[in-house]
């Protein structure tokens, strides 16, 4: 393993109250970014907030909104969670049931709480590899203004989940490989350990415990249970030599912490798999599987989804196959280059895995890394590039925001030999750059997802607030609560004015009257994010057959659907 400092140099240590203090900044920043997001803002986080509602204040696991139709739903209310991990939900549902309110503010506590918990963590993980007070406080710093990640930790999403207990699993990792150390060190001296294992047992369980955790938050949590299981067999084989022979390969040491991890993982994950197979007779969620054959993003809301199988996927030809994961392997790359790397941060991260490429963490952090962006380039690709490996690289973020001190640390070290830099003075100099272009970045990007280009009018949750006004209008009419509308966000609809709603279909028209006719809709409300097929619905809003054009409100256009 490399060694955390050059030579001659002395780790200084880090006080708690550093690490205390760099969560409540995190903290004060996270709620005050919380303040201005009055809403969920997009649908993957109005949808957690509508199932915390539903779980805490209806005692209930159906949802009456369905924002696709791949698991062939019949009618509302649908099962809870068809294509969506859980833990997100509970973890909304538990702010809620914590509060008894079913406010906003109360769906997010968790969230804010463990968004904050980023820096300390990343601030930890710095020290980990550079024992000094600066390379902690800088790591921290940059997981405390997190760029394109900044709007969304504050939210109901997965970002701050994935985020921590991703740093958890590297930690894990790291206790491995420590302890394998100490143990061969052991031998050499001729000692005895006081254990048979190499790690204490509760080690391999809390490993497989935040491993299962990570897959109830996103379905694309295995690949942390492989990294777990990667990690141990990596301690393992190096602890005997690389022998396999029946005795090695039969005794408890050997085999116990893999199925300790293992084990631990399905504590957490069977009852949700069990209850899978009860209602869909397959362990996991249906809709994921048949999203495995979508030839285009907005086949995610076609109706009816019988028509997406491994047949349609092959007719579409080579050519086409090749060219939407050649677009993938581009989006992707740029969100390693932007929202990973941070643009400028990217360089020293790389430079800080280089140096540290014999330690676990980076080398199967890196491993990961690679298989997520292939997993997403080129199994999902329209999943992937529109959302899922911006979504899922969250869990990389701590390791990679950890590695910067370590990069610029190589930097300063190259300019003080042939510049005749001097260390500490360049160090603060290039860290106080960092952190000052880091704010300015995630200030721009932030408030032009929460302000836009109209600070009269806030881009954050302005559909939230838009839905209200159409229901305002529904009930001013005397429509009845129990009426279905078919609308763009059903998730969203249904946390803004608890009315029942369905997704527009992809498949225009046709589709539209047939999703309708399947659900009972009885109204269709069209925005600026139309479907393919409906754009004379939005920009000439009039009557056609089938559709009746009713109202106009803030920028929708509401329709009556007709026999």
């Amino acid at each position: 393993m490399h060694c955390a400092l050059n030579p001659g140099e002395k780790a200084v240590e880090m006080k708690t109250r550093i690490y205390v203090g760099i969560y409540l900044t995190s903290l004060l920043i996270l709620v005050g970014i919380a303040w201005l997001e009055r809403s969920p803002g997009y649908m993957d986080a109005d949808y957690y907030y509508a199932a915390g509602l539903r779980i805490a204040t209806e005692k209930s696991w159906q949802e009456p909104y369905l924002w696709n139709y791949l698991a062939e739903q019949d009618s509302l209310p649908v099962p809870a969670f068809t294509y969506w991990m859980p833990a997100a939900g509970i973890l909304s549902g538990m702010g809620i049931t914590l509060t008894g309110s079913g406010d906003f503010w109360s769906a997010r506590i968790f969230f804010l709480l463990s968004a904050a918990g980023v820096a300390p963590l990343t601030a930890y993980m710095a020290y980990t590899f550079k024992p000094k007070r600066w390379a902690a406080v800088l790591a921290g710093a940059l997981a405390i203004f997190a760029g394109f990640y900044m709007v969304y930790l504050p939210t109901t999403d997965t970002f701050a989940i994935y985020m921590l207990m991703g740093g958890g699993i590297f930690l894990l990792i790291r206790r491995f490989q420590q302890d394998l150390k100490k143990r061969l060190e052991l031998q050499v001296q001729g000692e005895s350990a006081n254990s048979r294992f190499i790690s204490p047992l509760w080690i391999y369980l809390i490993a497989g415990l935040t491993a299962g955790l990570l897959y109830m938050t996103r379905a694309d949590g295995l690949i942390w249970l492989l990294l777990v299981m990667a990690a141990i067999i990596l301690q393992l084989i190096q602890f005997h030599g690389g022998k396999s022979s029946k005795d090695t390969l039969g005794s408890a040491g050997y085999w116990l912490p893999v199925l300790l991890s293992l084990g631990a993982f399905l504590v957490v994950c069977i009852p949700w798999m069990g209850r899978n197979f009860e209602l869909f007779g397959t362990i996991f969620a249906p809709g994921s599987g048949k999203a495995l054959w979508i030839t285009r993003y907005d086949e995610l809301f076609a109706f009816p989804a019988s028509a997406i199988t491994p047949t349609a996927w092959a007719a579409q030809g080579l050519l086409s196959i090749v060219q939407a994961r050649t677009w993938a392997l581009g989006i992707n790359s740029g969100s390693i280059l932007a929202v990973q790397g941070g643009i400028f941060l990217l360089p020293l991260s790389l430079a800080g895995m280089w140096a540290w490429r014999k330690d676990w963490r980076v080398l199967l952090g890196v491993w990961g890394w690679l298989f997520l962006f292939i997993v997403m380039s080129l199994v999902f690709p329209f999943q992937g590039a529109r959302g899922g490996f911006f979504h899922a690289g969250a869990g990389f973020q701590v390791l990679i925001w950890s590695l910067v001190p370590v990069g610029l640390d190589k930097f300063v070290a190259w300019g003080q030999r042939k510049r005749g830099w001097l260390q500490e003075s360049a160090v603060v100099k290039f860290g106080v750059g960092l952190i000052t272009l880091t704010i300015l970045l995630t200030g721009f990007l932030s408030w032009q997802k929460l302000i836009g280009s109209a600070a009269a009018n806030q881009a954050w949750g302005a559909k939230f607030e838009a839905y209200k006004q159409v229901e305002g209008f529904l009930r001013d009419e005397d429509v009845s609560s129990e009426h279905i509308v078919m609308v763009n966000n059903p998730p969203g609809f249904y946390a803004a004015v608890k009315r029942p709603s369905i997704v527009i279909p992809d498949g225009g028209l046709e589709a539209v009257e047939k999703a309708a006719e399947k659900f009972n809709a009885r109204y269709l409300v069209i925005d600026e994010d139309f479907p393919q097929g409906m754009q004379t619905l939005y920009q000439e809003p009039g009557s056609i057959p089938g559709l009746q054009y009713w109202r106009s409100i803030s920028d929708m256009h509401l329709y009556v659907i007709t026999p």
